[in-house]
């Protein structure tokens, strides 16, 4: 029975692409935030239909599970900002989330979704990866990531653009166009 549970998500993943084919996720904006030992994501992300008959869908957000470096995932909301204020997600488990999206013919849909985990360790990381499931990459993809100045950073897997400083925070930026991610975004921090 473990297997199964395993290989589910991923499952789900591959199942809601293959018959969503007019479904088409092409744009993310995320910032990215450490805080008092948690890493903080929240992201709009954009989906449009392609094809002429509502899509209706349970997509998999996945999170990253490596007892060493992540606890828990302790909050998450996934909201559909084109329809109303509710939060969509279906179920939470430690390898990942599902939530439901719905959208017309040929429209855009801005999904908003937040989470917040515990850093264990010195390294935080989001999945970047998963895009390549899409078979097409992000039209467009921003990136910021705000830390404190105290903290020092030892690498990233993506090299910023550019960097400000404000008050007691650093802010890296990213823009990417036409982004097929090779590797995830990863944080990691200096002992």
């Amino acid at each position: 029975m473990k297997p199964l549970k395993l290989f589910l998500p991923l499952f789900l993943a591959l199942f809601n692409i293959i018959f969503s084919l007019d479904l088409e996720f092409f744009r993310e904006d995320l910032t990215f935030e450490i805080k008092d030992n948690y890493f903080f994501v929240d992201g709009i992300y954009h989906f449009r239909n392609t094809g002429n008959q509502d899509i209706e869908r349970v997509l998999f957000f996945p999170f990253p599970n490596d007892s060493l470096f992540w606890g828990e995932i302790d909050s998450i909301f996934a909201v559909n900002l084109n329809k109303d204020s509710s939060n969509t997600v279906i179920n939470i488990k430690k390898r990942g989330a599902t939530f439901k999206i719905e959208i017309k013919p040929e429209e855009t849909s801005k999904f908003r979704i937040a989470y917040r985990q515990k850093l264990l360790g010195n390294r935080a990381e989001y999945i970047l990866t998963t895009t390549q499931s899409w078979k097409r990459p992000l039209e467009q993809a921003n990136y910021t990531l705000i830390i404190p100045n105290k903290l020092s950073i030892d690498s990233l897997s993506y090299t910023p653009d550019s960097f400000e400083t404000k008050r007691d925070m650093i802010i890296f930026f990213w823009e990417k166009e036409n982004f097929m991610p090779d590797r995830n975004f990863i944080i990691i921090l200096s002992d």
